[in-house]
Parts: structure tokens; C-alpha cells; sequence
């Protein structure tokens, strides 16, 4: 999607803030998604995503990289009342590659709050934290269309995913005050920072596609 006019954002905003419909696919694909390899990263095709205004912010989002991630859905928050909120409705947390090859992402109790997610597991576990959070991420979600929004909305914990879009920086302004939301782009990291922006595209799930 490139720039478009402020008016045309401030639109698709107003019809992201609605009451969500059901998702409706736009095509099916039956190709198994890969939950067993890394997420894809790659520089960016776009250099711009349309700005958006909403309840007296301005925002401007920007592209860090292309990002596709195919995984098991171990947890999905929806969050509202704050500034992030008009952007990102839903936290969506994802585990991947060795933690679900053999069914480990079952053996931990996963939780979300406050835009973190969380993992508890019993003195049998045979790996570490820095495991854990190397094959797993939590995704702050824009979505791109109000079919993506009611999309990422009916995910529920065990769906087998794929997500495609863009991680991204957001900068505003509203309320007198500047704010701003920073990606990560590593799989490594912990801590304060380590989630993923994600602006999302698409998503695909039980071999349909909604974009």
C-alpha cells in the first residue's frame, strides 16, 4: 500500500474502529504453512505506509523491514483505551521452529498483559528462558484492512498461522505530547523493546487467505 491523501487514512480508520465483521477470505491456499523455519526478514519494498489520524493523533508509520512469520498462536490480547490502541487492537504472541517441533510450546502456560506476554514452566522443563524467547515473539498488530482487524481478531490459542506485512516504527503527535512505538527486528532479543510492530497484510489460516 502507498502514501495516501490524509483523507483517504482517516477513512480506513474510521472503518477499522467499527464494530468488526466476520473475516471474509479473499482466496483459499492449501500449502501447509511452515511453522518449523525462523520468520523471513528482508529490507523493505516500500518506503512509505499511509499516515493515519485518529482522536486527535497523527501518525506516521514506517517501514523497518519486510517481515512474513508462520507459527502456532499460543495467545492473542486485545487491548484498548490508550494511544497504541487506535493502531494495534490485538497483541498476537507466536511460537515457531524447536518449540513447536516436538510439542513443547504445550508444556508451557502461556499469559499476555499490558502489551507483554508471559511463559511458566515446571522444574522438568529442559530449556531455558533465552530458548523460550528465541522461538517465540509477541506482535503488536496493525492491521492493513478492516478484513485483516476482524481477521487477526478471531485467532485463538493452537491455530496454525502464517502473517505477512511489514515490521514498522510509529511516530505521533496528539494531546500536546509526542509518542512513539519502536520495533524490534531480532529474534534474539529480551526485555523492554523486543516485540514486533507489526503493520499486517495478510493473514493466512486453515487454507484461506484474508488480506
Amino acid at each position: 500500500m502507498r502514501a495516501a491523501p490524509a483523507l483517504t487514512a482517516v477513512a480506513a480508520l474510521a472503518l477499522l474502529c467499527c464494530c468488526s465483521p466476520r473475516p471474509v477470505p479473499t482466496r483459499t491456499d492449501r500449502v501447509a504453512i511452515d511453522v518449523l523455519s525462523d520468520p523471513g526478514q528482508q529490507p523493505p519494498a516500500a518506503a512509505a505506509l499511509p499516515s493515519v489520524a485518529a482522536d486527535g493523533y497523527d501518525f506516521t508509520i514506517t517501514p523497518r523491514a519486510d517481515y512474513i512469520i508462520g507459527g502456532i498462536v499460543v495467545g492473542r490480547a486485545g487491548y484498548s483505551g490508550d494511544w497504541n490502541s487506535l493502531l494495534s487492537p490485538c497483541d498476537v504472541a507466536i511460537a515457531w521452529g524447536k518449540l513447536v517441533r516436538t510439542g513443547l510450546h504445550r508444556r508451557l502456560r502461556w499469559s499476555q498483559s499490558g502489551r507483554w506476554y508471559f511463559w511458566r514452566y515446571g522444574d522438568d522443563f529442559p530449556f531455558d528462558n533465552a530458548f523460550i524467547a528465541r522461538y517465540s515473539s509477541n506482535n503488536h498488530v496493525i492491521p492493513a484492512t478492516a478484513n485483516v482487524r476482524a481477521a487477526v481478531r478471531a485467532l485463538a490459542e493452537g491455530d496454525t498461522v502464517e502473517l505477512f506485512g511489514q515490521l514498522v516504527d510509529v511516530d505521533g503527535r496528539g494531546g500536546g505530547r509526542a509518542v512513539w512505538w519502536r520495533t524490534s527486528t531480532s529474534r534474539d532479543d529480551t526485555g523492554d523493546g523486543s516485540c514486533e510492530v507489526f503493520y499486517v497484510r495478510r493473514i493466512k489460516r486453515r487454507g484461506a487467505v484474508y488480506e
